[in-house]
């Protein structure tokens, strides 16, 4: 099966990203360097450029993006990109020109960002005092707060209209079936059918339409066959959750980065400031027991005792929000109700049962994730 490594644009010529910049109105390259980095989904150009009338920044940031969620993950980013700068104080990178289409003069996708000062903070955590990471955490506490203070109707990704304005768009996540997962299923399906789409005004309309989409794709692969057998019962599951949808619909909806690791904040040592959060391209608006789906939050980027590490930061940053009386940043992710969790278990036991399953990996697991999904199924009485 093929990686989103496989789906990395190839070597673009300097020459055709001078064309781009001229294109956005800006001055070509004097210095262009590809920096040894590996990034699942785009490649990475740093770009000096003469000074300007368009820009402050002569240092800048090429993102081009690969051929993996066409259109919808770059024009997420620039959604949630935008709305972050014009509505809150999180410090991420100006934005000096996007495309969301592939007609331009390197033909990918690419968002243009300032170039920002710091370093990598998975890169330097192991260097820095207590006293330090005692401010990382108040810092990420505050951004986690200005992003929880704000009140969404609606759950999916943010995108920029015509005019400029930002609206409520489809969903979007790292869990999506992309372009590498398609040689798994029917040649007739799409990256529109194989994913969910939205937005959706409620977590019932938001779980039912996964499970509604899980159920189309346990049809579709043979490999999903002994699911086929538990179909009437998740589509019971569909009407259960419907029926109780007053109960079940108790939560707040958040914007989300969904990803937020230390490898993805610059923090600048001499004035222990986090000076960017970076990689919003999956981000968006979820109920907020799922601000943090993959755990990925205060992972120092360090593998083996990088997990121990991570729950002794979660404890602290525990006891710095009580000392802040700011732990309604950590009461939202609990769930309302029993009913509610177990809603949660089936939707991610299923998406995992589906997204491994055609794989033909992980069998033992997967068929402990289906009893798991059942028994959860179970306490809505179908």
């Amino acid at each position: 099966m093929e990686t989103p490594l496989n789906h990395l644009p190839k070597p673009i010529p300097h020459e055709a990203i001078k064309d781009l910049l001229v294109s956005v109105g800006l001055p070509k390259a004097t210095n262009i360097v590809s920096p040894k980095v590996t990034a699942e989904f785009h490649s990475i150009y740093m770009l000096s450029i003469p000074p300007n009338d368009k820009t402050s920044n002569t240092e800048l940031v090429l993102r081009v993006s690969g051929h993996h969620l066409p259109y919808i993950k770059t024009a997420n980013e620039v959604g949630v990109m935008t709305w972050i700068a014009k509505s809150t104080k999180i410090p991420i990178p100006e934005l000096v020109a996007y495309d969301d289409s592939d007609g331009n003069e390197i033909g990918h996708e690419y968002t243009l960002l300032a170039r920002v000062s710091g370093d990598t903070l998975s890169d330097i955590y192991s260097s820095l005092d207590e006293k330090q990471v005692d401010g990382i955490l108040d810092q990420l506490a505050d951004i986690l707060v200005e992003l929880h203070s704000h009140k969404w109707h609606g759950i999916g990704g943010l995108n920029l209209d015509t005019d400029g304005s930002i609206y409520v768009a489809q969903v979007i996540d790292e869990t999506f079936r992309m372009v590498p997962d398609l040689e798994l299923w029917p040649k007739s399906e799409t990256l529109t059918s194989l994913n969910v789409s939205g937005p959706y005004s409620s977590i019932t309309d938001y779980v039912s339409a996964h499970i509604n989409l899980y159920i189309h794709l346990i049809k579709l692969n043979d490999k999903l066959a002994f699911m086929r057998d538990d179909i009437p019962r998740l589509e019971a599951f569909v009407s259960a959750i419907s029926s109780q949808a007053t109960e079940l619909n108790q939560t707040n909806l958040v914007l989300a980065h969904k990803d937020l690791h230390f490898a993805n904040i610059l923090y600048d040592r001499v004035s222990s400031r986090i000076t960017a959060i970076l990689d919003w391209e999956f981000s968006g608006i979820v109920p907020s027991q799922q601000w943090n789906p993959r755990r990925a939050f205060l992972w120092t980027g360090q593998l083996g005792e990088g997990m121990a590490e991570k729950r002794k930061l979660w404890d602290r940053f525990v006891i710095r929000c009580e000392e802040r009386n700011i732990s309604f940043i950590i009461e939202d992710a609990a769930f309302t109700s029993l009913l509610q969790e177990a809603m949660d278990k089936v939707v991610n036991f299923v998406r995992a049962i589906v997204e491994v399953g055609p794989t033909g990996q992980r069998k033992d697991t997967v068929m402990s994730w289906r009893e798991t999904a059942l028994e959860n199924i179970a306490r809505f009485g179908v």
